[in-house]
């Protein structure tokens, strides 16, 4: 028997040898009985059966180990987890393992003889679709190219076939349960293929082996034959790993526009060198993370975060660079600050879209009137700047900022009709008003200062004047604060006289303050702007009332003085809702009759802020306190105020009595006036009288009551009853 052969193959041999030589033996006992005599017939059978069983024995003792090892090699593979059959060239069932990867089959008996066709049947019995199914299964059983498949089962396992085809035509399946590991292969490329990144498997050549769905999108759907192919360019410097990756970093790296797909952006990450499946070909597994969108977002932001979303312009910090940069320029430059004029109108009037729309103009037409390597930058607000390099001379910075300003004057309509913008405009030099970056700015910030308080689109450059004049603002404040602590401020006294016969009616309040150099007293025209920028006006209209009502009281325990004192009280306390309440204290700490009080209110304050400080006023009326417009008939007059606040006293503005007695045009407005007083039945006060002239106009036209230098300049309350 040959090697090769099947241990149970070898045993139906030997079996059907044994049975042979029986046969043989038993028709040589049966010629001896029939051809000698009994007496000799029976030494000669018993010989024989004694050869026979000698012989079976041996024959048994040489087949013996061969039976057992076919024994156990069958129980052997019936305990293993891999399952047989064998077929016969016709489809017969020859031999089966118990378990088979045929369903339905186990543990029923299969009938001898049955074929593969007969277990289908009776496997999948009639539904419908089964026949096309047993077709497939007799196809992939009779295809010798399909040496591998797997076949999977009704209850969700998976077999791991193997068919090999038999030297005698027989047909040999083996199966192996995988389902654990089928569902590890699964899971694993269901993950291999959720992951949001390109994973490429490369050989050393980079030759495409393998790839996830992911890949083939970065290249459109196509995946490239090669590394090569794919046109994937790393940034930065190369490593040592697998094509010049360093394993396990990440590098950023470009996959340039081809075929329609646009250029993209990727995180790249290699492995070292890999042996493939089985022990095979070595590999690489490069990973591509699509970052093109966070690149766009990157960037974007980063664009942002330089630059004005509203113009595109430059930002503040972007401009803060620039700046610095100018200082290094051996040529230096100028810096141009611009302020434009009515944005807050168009917005409070048109809504912001169209003071956004006037930003954006504006932007636009100063980027077509600079210079190539001029910059322009939006700071924030209504205020542009613009950093022109080597332009150093007044002159020249003037001409810019002429043409800009021309530029800026052509109208735009924001659906009210053409309008022209205006801009304000100073401008400093480097390095003549500035050495460095925040002196330079300091100094065209003082210049555009200057330009907004002159106004319509002024054109200022920077003069150290200009600095000086800050300079002594700042120090006067510095002051201002240590006299409002100190108390260092004065009352000056004026007389309000009846000019017919010169009797004292009423006396104007007047600070002052005597903290100029040597104890000189300080203008309020010069200190109040400055205290109210300090934010010092309260507590300064807290004095001045507190020490003005102090002081009647002194005159009415003396018997003497005016019948009512004025107080100057500025607009940020009148719009105080707390301020009545103070006045009502005070009046009453110093036992003085509301009427003896008046308030006198600035005509321009009640026309800009009417509807703030009307609540106040009404609860001052109300307390029977009395209200005296001031400056009125000096340009913003207004017949509403008289309306809506029913005031006592009504002062001619001093600019009408300073055209007194000759100018035609302030004895036509000084009419107007008197007649609406006395129509009114509201007592007229002329301010500013200073010749007698003047007075002798006033009281043709019906003034009586006056108050100015003819009449005694202000004094201090003793010097005010001496008089």
């Amino acid at each position: 028997m040959p090697p090769e052969e099947a241990p149970t193959r070898r045993l139906r041999r030997a079996i059907a040898l044994g049975g042979g030589l029986l046969l043989c033996c038993a028709a040589i006992a049966a010629a001896i009985n029939i051809l000698l005599t009994p007496a000799m017939a029976l030494p000669a059978v018993t010989g024989l059966l004694l050869v026979m069983v000698t012989a079976l024995l041996l024959a048994g003792i040489a087949v013996w180990p061969r039976l057992r090892r076919a024994a156990l090699l069958r129980e052997a593979v019936d305990r293993t987890a891999v399952r047989y059959a064998v077929f016969a060239r016709d489809r017969t069932l020859l031999d089966r393992s118990p378990g088979y990867d045929l369903p339905g089959i186990d543990p029923r008996p299969v009938p001898p003889g049955a074929k593969l066709d007969d277990l289908l049947a009776a496997s999948y019995g009639r539904e419908d679709g089964t026949a096309a199914e047993m077709a497939q299964q007799i196809l992939e059983h009779e295809d010798d190219s399909r040496a591998e498949y797997d076949r999977s089962l009704p209850d969700g396992r998976i077999l791991q076939v193997s068919k090999r085809r038999l030297s005698g035509g027989e047909v040999a399946r083996f199966a192996l349960d995988v389902t654990g590991s089928r569902a590890r292969d699964l899971r694993a490329r269901a993950i291999h293929e959720s992951v949001p990144a390109g994973i490429w498997h490369l050989d050393p050549e980079g030759r495409t082996l393998a790839a996830n769905y992911r890949l083939a999108d970065l290249f459109g759907g196509r995946l490239p034959a090669t590394l090569m192919e794919s046109g994937l360019q790393q940034l930065g410097h190369p490593g040592s790993g697998p094509f010049g990756l360093q394993p396990g970093r990440e590098v950023e790296g470009v996959l340039p526009a081809q075929d329609g797909v646009p250029e993209r952006r990727v995180i790249l990450v290699a492995s070292p060198w890999l042996p493939g499946e089985g022990g095979g070909q070595t590999q690489a597994v490069l990973m591509l993370l699509d970052v093109t969108r966070l690149h766009a977002a990157q960037a974007q932001a980063l664009h942002f975060a330089w630059h004005d979303p509203l113009t595109g312009l430059p930002n503040r910090f972007r401009f803060q660079q620039a700046l610095a940069q100018l200082m290094t320029q051996p040529d230096g430059g100028s810096l141009l600050l611009l302020d434009l004029s009515g944005l807050r109108a168009v917005n409070d009037a048109l809504g912001q879209v169209a003071g956004d729309a006037m930003l954006r103009e504006a932007a636009r037409r100063l980027r077509d009137q600079t210079r190539p390597l001029d910059q322009v930058f939006r700071l924030g607000g209504d205020e542009f700047a613009l950093i022109a390099t080597g332009l150093r001379t007044q002159q020249a910075a003037g001409a810019i900022a002429s043409r800009i300003q021309r530029a800026l004057a052509a109208p735009l309509d924001l659906g009210t009709g053409p309008n022209p913008i205006r801009a304000n405009i100073g401008h400093a030099h480097a390095p003549e008003d500035g050495e460095d970056a925040d002196a330079l700015h300091r100094a065209a910030a003082l210049a555009l200062a200057q330009a907004k308080r002159q106004g319509n689109g002024a054109v200022v450059p920077y003069d150290p004047a200009l600095g000086e004049r800050v300079a002594r603002r700042l120090a006067l404040r510095q002051r201002l604060s240590g006299a409002v602590a100190g108390g260092e401020f004065q009352l000056a006294w004026q007389a309000q006289v009846d000019a017919r016969n010169g009797s004292l009616r009423g006396a104007e309040a007047l600070l002052r303050w005597p903290g100029g150099p040597g104890g000189s007293s300080v203008s309020p025209a010069e200190f109040l702007p400055e205290a109210d920028a300090a934010g010092l006006m309260p507590a300064i209209d807290a004095w001045v009332l507190d020490e003005a009502l102090r002081q009647k009281a002194a005159w009415m325990a003396a018997g003497e003085g005016p019948e009512i004192v004025g107080v100057n009280i500025s607009p940020t306390t009148l719009r105080d809702p707390e301020f009545p309440a103070r006045v009502r204290a005070t009046l009453a700490r110093y036992g003085v009759a509301p009427e003896a009080l008046e308030v006198e209110i600035p005509e321009d304050v009640a026309a800009r802020d009417l509807d703030a400080i009307a609540p106040v006023l009404h609860e001052l009326i109300a307390d029977g306190v009395r209200l005296s417009l001031d400056d009125f008939g000096g340009g913003r007059s207004a017949l509403a105020h008289l309306l809506r606040l029913p005031v006592d006293q009504v002062k001619l503005d001093r600019s009408i009595v300073a055209g007194l007695p000759g100018g035609a045009r302030e004895r036509a407005i000084l009419r107007a006036v008197t007649i609406l007083a006395k129509g009114m039945e509201i007592p007229l006060l002329a301010e500013g009288v200073e010749t007698e002239a003047q007075r002798e106009a006033l009281l043709e036209e019906g003034c009586v009551v006056m108050q100015g230098w003819l009449f005694g300049r202000a004094v201090s309350a003793g010097d005010l009853v001496a008089r």
